[in-house]
């Protein structure tokens, strides 16, 4: 049974946002960027020629710089045209990022793809987390905080740990894309549900 806050609006619950797809479709999506967050910032260390520290110290810049700017415009682009037109371009962008991490032995290619990585994916912060929050009633955003949450953490652990086994087996380039392969794959089969 919802909780009704105070202002006499039915909150949402976090059992019934997993169930509603205006929430869960969203967070699926970041899950999924999230997932290729924790990928990177896990195995890029490791997966550049040479076990180059710099390399990745520097990539790894490029992508937090990248992406705290890209949220910044994300919010701007929001408020003025809408959220849900955001999301699926960005998590696109994410993965189209991944792809050059498959050429680690390529300095140019790693830190493009990180620049790119990190425009996608903070964009798709902004944008999932303001999408899931134009849904809902206010009296609901502890429900989509709590949602949004478990979609980065989730998707950040699963994807290091999926990552891991299957870069285990086929190595690096191969793992990183099917990353690619897998965002794209997510975000075409939700995109209708997303956009608002």
């Amino acid at each position: 049974m919802p909780k009704v806050a105070p202002s006499g609006e039915s909150a949402v619950g976090i059992v019934a946002g997993l169930r509603t797809a205006a929430l869960n479709r969203p967070a699926i999506v970041f899950a999924t960027t999230a997932m290729a967050g924790g990928i990177v910032a896990g195995f890029l260390p490791l997966a550049v020629s040479g076990g180059s520290g710099s390399l990745a110290a520097t990539a790894l810049l490029v992508q937090a710089a990248t992406a705290a700017g890209s949220r910044w415009l994300a919010g701007r682009f929001g408020d003025r045209y809408g959220a849900g037109k955001l999301l699926v371009p960005a998590a696109l962008v994410a993965a189209v990022g991944l792809i050059p991490l498959v050429v680690t032995d390529n300095p140019v290619a790693i830190l493009a793809g990180m620049a790119v990585f990190g425009i996608g994916f903070g964009a798709a912060q902004n944008a999932s987390i303001a999408l899931m929050l134009s849904r809902v009633a206010p009296s609901s955003y502890g429900t989509v905080s709590a949602l949004w949450n478990m979609s980065y953490d989730g998707g950040w652990g699963l994807g290091a740990t999926g990552f891991g086994i299957l870069a285990a087996r086929v190595g690096f380039s191969p793992a990183f894309a099917a990353t690619a392969v897998l965002m794209v794959a997510t975000v075409t089969y939700f995109h209708r549900s997303i956009k608002k």
